[in-house]
């Protein structure tokens, strides 16, 4: 089983390369429409990269992952009490939280370049912090070989799943 460190780095690896694809801030206006559609995935991966590095690091000091329809907000929310992320970062994520939901449920010819534009100029810098952020709570953790006492019960068969937001 991977370690924690190694989890973390191998999504920071995947959307370092997301990155590297997605077009410039001025561009976005210029891109057809399949194109746009492109940049939108991209920007939808990278926030998927961000929520799969906050489950990591919830499942890794023992607590459950929040479930229902708001989960996606709740597990930033979660992440953001228990220090995973700054409070500044939690907000500067949200618009990308709000943009996977509509993506997810949009059609690529409802993409609206102006609207995209100021998401695609700041992915950059609030990834730049994340990664920082994630890196130094991979630090903190401390987690010899990346598993938890829950994980090890889990994989015995052994553990029940905790309640969101609190350890088993």
């Amino acid at each position: 089983m991977a370690s924690l460190r190694e989890k973390v780095e191998a999504e920071l690896e995947q959307m370092d390369r997301a990155l590297r694809e997605l077009p410039g801030a001025r561009r976005v206006g210029q891109l057809s429409v399949l194109e746009l559609g492109g940049t939108a995935s991209l920007l939808s991966s990278l926030y998927h990269g961000v929520e799969n590095i906050l489950k990591q690091g919830l499942l890794a000091r023992e607590l459950a992952l929040p479930s229902g329809a708001a989960w996606h907000r709740d597990l930033l929310q979660l992440a953001c009490e228990r220090g995973l992320v700054s409070t500044d970062l939690r907000d500067r994520l949200v618009p990308y939280m709000a943009f996977r939901h509509f993506f997810t449920h949009a059609y690529g010819f409802d993409l609206d370049p102006q609207r995209l534009a100021p998401l695609v100029r700041d992915i950059r810098s609030v990834c730049a912090c994340f990664k920082k952020e994630a890196k130094r709570f991979v630090r903190m953790q401390g987690i010899k070989g990346g598993r938890s006492k829950f994980q090890d019960e889990q994989s015995r068969g052994k553990a029940q799943a905790p309640r969101a937001g609190r350890k088993p």
